[in-house]
């Protein structure tokens, strides 16, 4: 019972650590009319809140002691009274104490109209006085946490811990930039709109929408799909063929595809493999370690050819193996290459059967990659039986 209310008190004081920090940073944003008609800079409020919760989680589950700000004597109270007097002196000199705060802070936390700014002005008040408080208490009781060996901090490797904050870092970026900026919002909600819906021809008329950045928001989209958003890539290699051409749609979509594979094969590289679990699921690894045990050095090649196989799985799954880059690399490169040109044919010459050719395409492969995979215990289990038969 104790432990328990000693992590609410770590939460809240980490909580309110980082949401001043943003609401500084927010507030100081906002000076610049340039940055404010381009960013919403009240999401950095948000932004700041979920550094803290993983930062909090790092400490709760993983024993990150030299990432909790919030239990440092000196660092964590001085962020916080420094977030604090810069936020009064902006809004002071502007005249605006009484309602900017609470409007950021409405904003930042998605309120909206839910709430008046003089409420949210009580809460604040309130909030700053249990959290100064928070902070106090848990600088003085630090956190006492079990040591789990296979995701302590200071067990893992340097690389690892640098992989686990860049990637962080990058996911807090896409977040700061979706939420802030409602272009770059835009084109992923559509994007992914298009993807799920397997609207190909619906997605190749967006592309067009950005002109001569079109290949560019095609590559990225790619990426992203590999990366993060487990999304059909077939629609992106279709609207490809059908809006550049078979073949420079094909090397649109198979260099981007290389790209999102190698970025994720390096996180994985970096991460190590406790970490990847918690990303594809031990269940995924354990699968895939399987795989390559049987096929070895084959097996990227061959997992590739399989469409029913996730890219992103293989990707990140082979970076936590013994599997060497350029080994992974050309195996990547070859296995996805004939997919990815018949896809960009498909989408140039049939595009209104896409769906019904790619899943045809897809059942025919997987047999016949699997046909030749089983072949040999079939024809094994075939012997052994006529032999049985003979005696």
């Amino acid at each position: 019972m104790k432990f328990f209310f000693q992590t609410i008190i770590h939460l809240i004081a980490a909580l309110f650590l980082y949401f001043m920090i943003g609401m500084a940073l927010s507030s100081w944003l906002i000076q610049s009319e340039f940055i404010d008609m381009h960013f919403d800079s009240e999401v950095l409020v948000t932004i700041a809140l979920l550094v803290a919760l993983w930062h909090y989680f790092a400490r709760v589950f993983m024993n990150a002691k030299s990432l909790s700000l919030w239990e440092k004597n000196r660092a964590g109270m001085f962020a916080a009274l420094i977030s604090l007097a810069l936020s009064l002196i902006i809004h002071t000199v502007n005249g605006s104490l009484s309602i900017l705060p609470a409007y950021i802070a409405r904003k930042g936390l998605f309120l909206g109209n839910v709430i008046s700014l003089n409420t949210v002005n009580v809460l604040l008040i309130l909030f700053l006085i249990i959290g100064f408080i928070a902070l106090f208490i848990a600088q003085r009781n630090p956190l006492v946490v079990k040591s789990n060996p296979k995701m302590d901090w200071n067990k893992l490797s340097a690389s690892s811990r640098v992989g686990m904050m860049s990637l962080f870092g990058l996911l807090g970026v896409f977040l700061a930039f979706y939420l802030g900026q409602g272009t770059v919002r835009d084109l992923v909600n559509h994007s992914v709109v298009y993807l799920k819906d397997a609207d190909v021809e619906g997605f190749r008329d967006y592309l067009l929408s950005f002109g001569p950045l079109a290949a560019i928001v095609s590559a990225l989209l790619m990426v992203f799909q590999s990366v993060i958003a487990p999304l059909p890539a077939f629609v992106i290699t279709f609207a490809n063929g059908l809006l550049f051409g078979w073949f420079y749609g094909a090397i649109l979509s198979w260099s981007s595809a290389m790209l999102g594979a190698v970025i994720c094969f390096y996180i994985a590289k970096f991460l190590g493999r406790p970490v990847v679990e918690k990303i594809v699921t031990k269940k995924a690894l354990d699968w895939w370690d399987q795989f390559f045990g049987k096929y070895g050095k084959h097996s990227v090649f061959l997992a590739r050819i399989l469409p029913i196989v996730s890219f992103d799985l293989v990707s990140y799954a082979a970076g936590v193996t013994s599997i060497r880059f350029w080994q992974f690399f050309w195996a990547t490169g070859l296995g996805q290459l004939p997919a990815t040109i018949l896809y960009s044919y498909l989408g140039q010459n049939a595009t209104g059967t896409v769906q019904i050719l790619f899943i045809l395409f897809t059942v025919v492969t997987a047999l016949a990659v699997l046909g030749v995979i089983f072949k040999p215990k079939i024809e094994a289990k075939l012997r052994a039986k006529k032999g049985a038969n003979v005696q």
